[in-house]
């Protein structure tokens, strides 16, 4: 069976302090990684007091890859706009308690905001139950103010996808999959990133991720929705030293993680800048 990945959260514990308290190997990609070769990650006490969680090392770096992009004058408002089940969540939140930031959480299902929620006690987070397509109809959730334009500095869209890049942990799913699942997410993707984009001031950027790495659900809707709205892409895989000079990635500008290259789910993301 695949080893349990987990995750230091930031500015609570180091990658290296979570691998000598448990026994595990410290990750080769995520500084807050660490493997876990056997035993259940739940009876062990930094999972228990909210130091650490279960998070696949891919999942780390879509969050890290939104913490690592340069935004100047960051006012520290950030949003997660597909946020449960809250592993993101919680570790950017944890990143956003050092940054004095704080996260807006989205989340169309109630049992999966309270996921988060419990995820996110005690830091910096605020969770709303929502369309992420119509972030004016959620309540309590407030568009930032300032001096470059109104919107959130930082924005993750891990957006819903047929899941394919997760099925070296979960095979049955491969024969519950059909080309019209792709069919059917792509709008829902498209509409997702631009609604995330528009919620982001100029000079801010956009995170979008998926669980996925079929070109449909990944690049393709990244190009289309960048083409329609004039948002930049940047480079993805300079915010990796480590993971572009092991020779393993050939997906600029974007990244798209391998299970068989880097132990990881079969995670993709680019990283989009809004302009003036």
């Amino acid at each position: 069976r695949p080893v349990v990945h987990l995750a230091a959260r930031p500015g609570q514990m180091s990658g290296e302090e979570l691998a000598l308290v448990t026994g595990g190997d410290e990750g080769r990609w995520s500084p807050y990684a660490v493997y876990l070769p056997e035993g259940d990650p739940g009876d062990l006490d930094p999972v228990r007091d909210g130091l650490a969680g279960v998070q696949d090392e891919g999942s780390q770096l879509i969050a890290l890859a939104m913490l690592r992009a340069e935004v100047a004058d960051d006012h520290g408002r950030w949003l997660d706009l597909c946020s449960g089940p809250g592993g993101k969540t919680a570790f950017l939140a944890s990143w956003a308690m050092g940054d004095r930031a704080t996260v807006d959480a989205v989340e169309p299902a109630a049992h999966r905001a309270k996921l988060v929620r419990t995820a996110t006690s005690g830091l910096p987070a605020r969770v709303h139950e929502g369309d992420g397509r119509r972030l004016a109809e959620i309540r309590g959730l407030d568009m930032p103010v300032s001096p470059e334009g109104d919107g959130f500095d930082r924005v993750l869209v891990d957006a819903p996808c047929t899941g394919l890049g997760a099925l070296r942990r979960r095979p049955e799913a491969r024969w519950r999959k059909t080309p019209a699942d792709v069919a059917e997410l792509v709008p829902l993707q498209k509409d997702l990133l631009r609604s995330a984009l528009k919620a982001t001031r100029p000079g801010g950027i956009v995170v979008y991720s998926t669980c996925s790495p079929h070109p449909a659900e990944t690049r393709d809707v990244v190009r289309a929705v960048a083409d329609q709205t004039g948002a930049v892409i940047e480079d993805a895989t300079a915010l990796f030293p480590d993971l572009v000079e092991s020779g393993t990635l050939d997906s600029a500008p974007f990244v798209q993680l391998w299970p068989h290259r880097h132990g990881t789910d079969a995670m993709f993301f680019a990283v989009l800048r809004v302009t003036a």
